[in-house]
This record gives C-alpha cells, sequence and structure tokens, in this order.
C-alpha cells in the first residue's frame, strides 16, 4: 500500500540545513532569534524536493514501509501490470496518447502533453527517466526508467488492450465494481515493529474493467487517519494532528470527484456525458471510452447510492462511534447524503494530499496541499474543474485535528479561516496493494486480507454478480 514514510527524513534534512547554513550576519537572525527568511525559503525549498522525490516513488513503486533513509532503499515496481512473464517491463493500460502523457506528467510533474515527442526527467539522489511519443500503432508511449531505488523497473509501456496481447485482458465482470467498500487493518509500525491497528475503509473509484483492458482496482480512503498517516504536536496547550505520507494520485483523485457526482446527481452525470459525446476532449473516469458509458448508466449510480442509503452492518457498529445514521455516508465521510449534496453542489471537493510543510515550525506556520473539485460546463462538467493550491495558516488558537474531518467542521476549521467547506484527507491504493502480503491479487476475487462491508454484486445487484464468467451487464433500476 502506498504509506509514505518520509517524513523522518524529512526531519533530519531540515536540521542538517539549520546546522549547516548558518550565516555570521546578525541580519541572518530574525528578532525572535530563529531562521531568516532566506534560510525559511531554503528548508521549504528542501521539503518541496523530499515531497517530489517521494511522489515519483510512490507511483513507481509497490511502496509498503518507507524508512527515514528511503533513498538508500530498493522496492518492487508497483506500477501497471508485468508485460507477461517481464516483471521490468510494465504496462499501463491507456486508450489515448493524450492520456498516456498526462499519466506521466503526473508522475513527475512536468508541463508535457500528446505533442511532446520526448521528455527527460533526472534526479541527482534518484536517477532519470525519458518520456517517448509511440508511433500510435504499438504503443502510445514509452518510459525508459533507470531508477536506482526501483531497479527492477526498466521500462513502461502506455498503449490500448488493442495494441497488445488481448488475452491479457480481464474477461467477464471483475468482483468489484465503483462505489464498493471494503475494510482492512492496517498496522502501524514504531521502530521497525507493529505496535498496532487501525481501521480502514476503502472504496473503488476505478474498478478492473475489461472492456477498457482494466486489470487492477483503485482505492481511495477518506476515512479517520492511521497512526502511519499524521504526527502529534503540542500546539497552545492542545495537540496537534497534521496529515502526512498521504501521497499524490491526481488521476484517482479526479475519479472520486467524478464518482461522487454520479451518484448524488445521476441524471445530470449521464446528461453531461452524452451532450459532449462527440467531444474527444471530454473525459469520463480517466480514459474510459464514453462507447462504454451503458455499463455506467444513470441507473447504475441509482442503485449505488441507494445501496449506500441502506445499508448497516452489524459487524462494523463498534466503528460507528455513537452516529446516528448508520450508512455508507456517515462511515466514509462523516456526513448525511444531503450534507454531501449540499457541499458538492456550493463548495465543490475539497482533498487534502501529499502532506504537510513547516513554513515557521516555532510559529506553528504550516503549509497543506489541496484540491479543489468543482462541476463547470462542456467538458470541465462533471466535477472536472480542478485547482491545486498550497494553503497556508497558523494552528495557533485552533484546534487541528486530521483524523476525523468531513463534517466535523470544529476539527479542522480554523486553519481555512472558519470557512464552513468540509475536507478530507485521501490516500490511494490500487487492489494490488492491499493484498495480503504473500497472497496474489486476481480481479476476479475477493482481495486477501480485506472484507466487503458494501459490494454491488452481493448489496444489490445479487443475480448478476453470481457469475462472474458472463460479459458485463447494462445496469437497470433496482430499487
Amino acid at each position: 500500500m502506498k504509506k509514505n514514510y518520509f517524513f523522518l527524513l524529512m526531519a533530519a534534512v531540515v536540521c542538517c540545513l539549520s546546522l549547516s547554513v548558518t550565516s555570521c550576519k546578525d541580519d541572518d537572525k530574525d528578532n525572535n532569534g530563529g531562521q531568516s527568511e532566506e534560510q525559511q525559503e531554503q528548508t521549504l525549498e528542501q521539503q518541496d524536493l523530499a515531497n517530489a522525490r517521494f511522489a515519483v516513488l510512490d507511483q513507481l513503486a509497490d511502496v509498503d514501509t518507507l524508512q527515514e533513509n528511503f533513498l538508500s532503499e530498493t522496492f518492487e515496481p508497483g506500477i501497471g501490470m508485468p508485460d507477461g512473464d517481464d516483471e521490468s517491463t510494465r504496462i499501463v493500460t491507456t486508450n489515448t496518447m493524450e492520456m498516456a502523457a498526462e499519466r506521466f506528467a503526473n508522475i513527475v510533474d512536468a508541463n508535457i502533453d500528446e505533442n511532446t515527442p520526448s521528455y527527460t526527467w533526472t534526479d541527482e539522489k534518484m536517477g532519470s527517466m525519458t518520456y517517448t511519443k509511440g508511433d500510435g500503432t504499438t504503443a502510445w508511449a514509452t518510459v525508459d526508467v533507470k531508477i536506482k531505488q526501483v531497479r527492477g523497473l526498466q521500462k513502461i509501456i502506455f498503449r490500448s488492450p488493442e495494441m497488445g496481447d488481448e488475452n491479457a485482458s480481464l474477461k467477464g465482470r471483475a468482483y468489484y465494481r465503483f462505489g464498493d467498500i471494503i475494510h482492512r487493518q492496517n498496522y502501524y509500525k514504531k521502530n521497525g515493529s507493529d505496535i498496532g491497528t487501525t481501521q480502514e475503509y476503502w472504496v473503488c473509484v476505478r474498478p478492473a474493467f475489461g472492456p477498457e483492458g482494466k486489470d487492477d482496482s483503485h482505492w481511495a480512503t477518506v476515512y479517520k487517519l492511521s497512526h502511519n498517516n499524521y504526527i502529534e504536536k503540542q500546539g497552545g496547550g492542545d495537540n496537534l494532528y497534521i496529515p502526512t505520507k498521504l501521497g499524490e494520485d491526481k488521476e484517482h483523485m479526479q475519479n472520486l470527484a467524478e464518482m461522487l457526482y454520479a451518484m448524488l446527481f445521476p441524471e445530470q452525470w449521464e446528461e453531461n456525458v452524452l451532450t459532449n459525446i462527440d467531444n474527444k476532449k471530454m473525459k469520463m473516469f480517466g480514459d474510459f471510452k464514453i462507447k462504454n458509458e451503458p455499463y455506467h448508466n444513470k441507473y447504475f449510480w441509482q442503485n449505488v447510492c441507494v445501496g449506500w442509503d441502506n445499508f448497516e452492518d452489524e459487524d462494523v457498529n463498534e466503528y460507528w462511534q455513537d452516529r446516528k445514521k448508520k450508512d455508507m455516508w456517515h462511515l466514509i465521510f462523516n456526513a448525511s447524503k444531503e450534507e454531501m449534496k449540499k457541499e458538492i453542489s456550493e463548495n465543490g471537493l475539497h482533498l487534502l494530499y501529499t502532506g504537510y510543510s513547516w513554513v515557521k515550525e516555532k510559529d506553528l506556520k504550516c503549509q497543506l496541499w489541496q484540491a479543489k473539485y468543482t462541476n463547470g460546463t462542456g467538458v470541465k462538467s462533471n466535477m472536472h474543474n480542478v485547482e491545486y493550491t498550497k494553503p497556508t495558516g497558523s494552528f495557533k488558537g485552533s484546534t487541528f485535528d486530521c483524523r476525523l474531518m468531513g463534517g466535523k467542521l470544529d476539527n479542522y476549521s480554523g486553519f481555512f479561516n472558519n470557512d464552513g467547506k468540509m475536507r478530507w484527507t485521501v490516500r490511494f491504493a490500487t487492489g494490488k496493494e492491499l493484498t495480503q502480503s504473500g497472497k496474489k491479487y486476481s480481479p476476479k476475487e475477493k482481495i486477501p486480507g480485506t472484507w466487503a462491508v458494501y459490494r454491488y454484486y452481493y448489496n444489490v445487484d445479487r443475480a448478476n454478480g453470481k457469475d462472474l464468467s458472463k460479459d458485463p451487464e447494462i445496469p437497470i433500476p433496482l430499487f
């Protein structure tokens, strides 16, 4: 799973910087004896560089546990699926050249598009990757990889199922669908040893799907953070809980936003897709083909929404924390469906990712990472209007507890000037990454080491879930 245990390294970097970059001039110190503005900027630059390095590794490797010296470790490839028996070459099934360029750009934070012939990313501590535009017949693009921390990865190929071995694609129906929710226990560590567990709930934001050549599933969690994903700090007599090691996955943050809109406004979602069906720039869950929209039509989203509304499981009662309403909305987002509809309509979806950087630690001044998704028009409809920001604020005089957000505004709104907008920390993982260590992942089966809280093919449409060898069905209203 994508657990980003690198902030111990960050602390070391900051400490070394403060010791080594010391000026003999009196005016290099501020009036309080702290860092000068120039030193603060250098510290932030070092923090941002470490964040960027982790973001690359997080998206390339099968990362489970990171030590403070993670740049000295090696990891197995995690991106895409192996090219047959060749684990060093990974296939990322992609339906357009535009999406191939976008996916690589998201990994290295580069300004490239489908017209870019070649681009090389380098980092002195990690290595290099060279992106090359493909011929559009055998591949959309290829990436030659030379990363010291992922020595087993040599090449990434972005191609459609038709460009490769179609027999490798999923046949029939996958075990999970959009909106399915699974539970797992996340072990947290101290000094390399397991010292406890946290209950986690993961939502499928992009399932495996044969007609698109997708053989792996992608999951998001906005539920209460585990011990691995926050730091605790004293501030004004109160404990502060600040997010860390969240990772970055812009493609699936977008998918989460679109999925919520489809569930809450299914008729409008479908109308937006079909109205823009001839516009090649219109996206539906990344690069899903709009011709496959009937498999995920408005009836499907209506069914999922009602399934979330009505579902209650005695096995998870101990984790509801005395909430009055025991539905999936409260469990996942700590808010009711009506509150979520109002939030999405009026404020959009605010997600906190990556983690934090101190701007001025002694003053509790901090920077966070935020993505805001709103519903636009045309190709920006269905929540495809996005704004990435790095909000800065102070924790002084206010509560900040990222362990439970959403409807619990008192836990965090002071940092955001009490603007009344809900926010959630978000992490992502593939089905393969969520699979229990030593077990094999299959899109046709339950993910080992997890159990389903809600599953469409069991809790909503059990009849069509009995035989997964059949082709995907066109959903009809079930409620």
